[in-house]
């Protein structure tokens, strides 16, 4: 072996170490933005369990349908009582607006 078959052999050495680090380091880099992006979601999944701890179960929401329903029972009452007391008030203006 001579001389220039040691270099060319040293240079494809070199060419395929520093092939090899490349590679490493794409891939070690890679490694690390996916443990970021993997402790924001892990980051993300917490608030959204906190938050969801403090939202109303179905036990909560169907108390409030009843109450709801309940006051809109009481305004439609509320309505029919006041709608004969409309009709008297408009007897009243009426009569006051001729006859006065």
């Amino acid at each position: 072996m001579g001389t220039d078959e040691l270099r060319l052999a040293f240079s494809v050495a070199q060419w395929l170490i520093m092939g090899g680090v490349g590679i490493y380091a794409y891939l070690t880099s890679r490694d690390a933005a996916n443990a970021s992006d993997l402790g924001d979601l892990r980051t993300r999944v917490v608030t959204l369990e906190e938050q969801m701890k403090h939202m109303p179960d179905q036990t909560l929401v169907n108390a409030l349908h009843a109450d709801m329903k309940g006051v809109q029972a009481r305004l439609d009452g509320i309505q029919q009582s006041i709608a004969p007391l409309s009709a008297q008030l408009d007897r009243i203006n009426n009569y006051l607006l001729n006859n006065k």
